[in-house]
């Protein structure tokens, strides 16, 4: 059996709004990549097919389980 890691998928506009309510020094941004610097770890958001998406709501499940480094 296989596990696919949940993903959350958000707009341009939406992305920008959410990082808006965000400190910047916890925001790094290189060209298609959005990182976002939380307490637990790295939120790694990419561009693709006009969406910005994340594996990051996995975060929670993958450490309960023994995960460690930075999850994408």
């Amino acid at each position: 059996m296989t596990h696919t890691p949940p993903v959350l998928s958000l707009s341009a506009a939406a992305l920008e709004v959410f990082l808006a309510l965000l400190p910047p020094a916890r925001v790094s941004r290189a060209p298609d990549i959005i990182t976002v610097h939380a307490d637990i770890g790295d939120a790694i958001w990419t561009w693709h097919d006009g969406r910005w998406i994340t594996g990051a709501p996995g975060f929670d499940t993958a450490r309960r389980f023994g995960a460690k480094g930075r999850l994408q």
